[in-house]
């Protein structure tokens, strides 16, 4: 199990980094300020934090998936930087490549304001994340052309 949630962060990690080396192309009001953001006080690491050409700071959190574990993440990142940045005005940014309905609506119902961002697929390879999950039970044994020569 934690070599699995190890295996799990290493890819939000490369995808992370890949987004953050091409934020211009994605967002060109933004500017990276820093990945890892750390809060000593906590012992806890945003993934990323920005400024917009309006001083806004956004603090990220990066997942394959989004869920209430995510929306909890970002939730408290945004508290700790904006308990940290006095007089700021501070964002945070969800973004992954899929959402759960169920944040999606508690964060509109709640208006909690947070922005969800859907990741370009072409940030899965970043992190050897697969376009779809496949039942490999269920894939059919196709032989190469080699192979059924010699049968």
């Amino acid at each position: 199990m934690a070599g699995d949630l190890a295996d799990g962060f290493a890819h939000e990690c490369a995808i992370r980094d890949s987004y953050a080396r091409r934020l211009m192309d994605f967002r060109p009001q933004e500017r990276l300020i820093r990945t890892e953001l750390t809060f000593p006080e906590a012992g806890l690491r945003a993934d990323m934090k920005t400024v917009d050409t309006y001083n806004v700071l956004r603090v990220w959190e990066f997942k394959i998936q989004a869920d209430y574990n995510g929306l909890g993440q970002v939730l408290t990142y945004l508290a700790m930087e904006r308990k940290g940045s006095p007089g700021r005005q501070v964002r945070a940014v969800l973004a992954a490549f899929e959402f759960a309905d169920s944040i999606v609506e508690a964060n509109e119902i709640l208006n909690l304001g947070i922005e969800m961002i859907t990741l370009p697929s072409m940030l899965r390879r970043a992190g050897t994340v697969p376009s779809q999950v496949v039942d490999t039970e269920n894939i059919p044994f196709i032989p190469l052309a080699a192979e059924a020569a010699e049968s």
